[in-house]
């Protein structure tokens, strides 16, 4: 499989969905969740993220998303947009919105069935890691609106 990610919207994309991802870094560590059996990228790693619920925005999604799939609480003040992509893989083509959220202590985790394990990655480990296609492209993305 292989994804590719566009900063602005391809003529011919056409989004069946839309998804809101969640950035959460702490002392230089971003929170990873391994994609469990069920997926389609199973055994690989992400961020926490998920499909737009009808009528939902993506920063709800954002916030909606991360609770479900950690127990983390955020609160829409802390958590900020860094844009958004637009990823075609072979199957689908969709917008993928990056949240940088931001929180005073490292939160406790919980995780929900859909996810095996998680890890507080070092820049080394996600050099390391299986990371889910198209996975690499965004985190480029979220390191250089860090920046801006």
């Amino acid at each position: 499989m292989s994804a590719e990610v566009y900063d602005s919207k391809p003529e011919d994309f056409l989004a069946a969905v839309e998804i809101a991802a969640c950035y959460l870094e702490i002392d230089g560590h971003l929170l990873l969740l391994k994609c469990g059996e069920q997926k389609p990228e199973a055994g690989c790693w992400g961020v926490p993220a998920g499909k737009l619920e009808k009528g939902e925005t993506p920063l709800d999604a954002a916030i909606r998303e991360l609770f479900e799939e950690t127990g983390i609480r955020a609160e829409r003040v802390s958590c900020f947009s860094l844009g958004s992509l637009f990823i075609r893989k072979p199957e689908i083509d969709y917008v993928y919105h990056l949240f940088k959220v931001v929180l005073d202590a490292l939160p406790s985790v919980q995780l929900s069935e859909e996810h095996p394990s998680f890890l507080w990655a070092s820049k080394e480990d996600l050099g390391l890691l299986p990371l889910m296609d198209g996975a690499g492209e965004a985190l480029l993305k979220y390191r250089t609106a860090l920046e801006e």
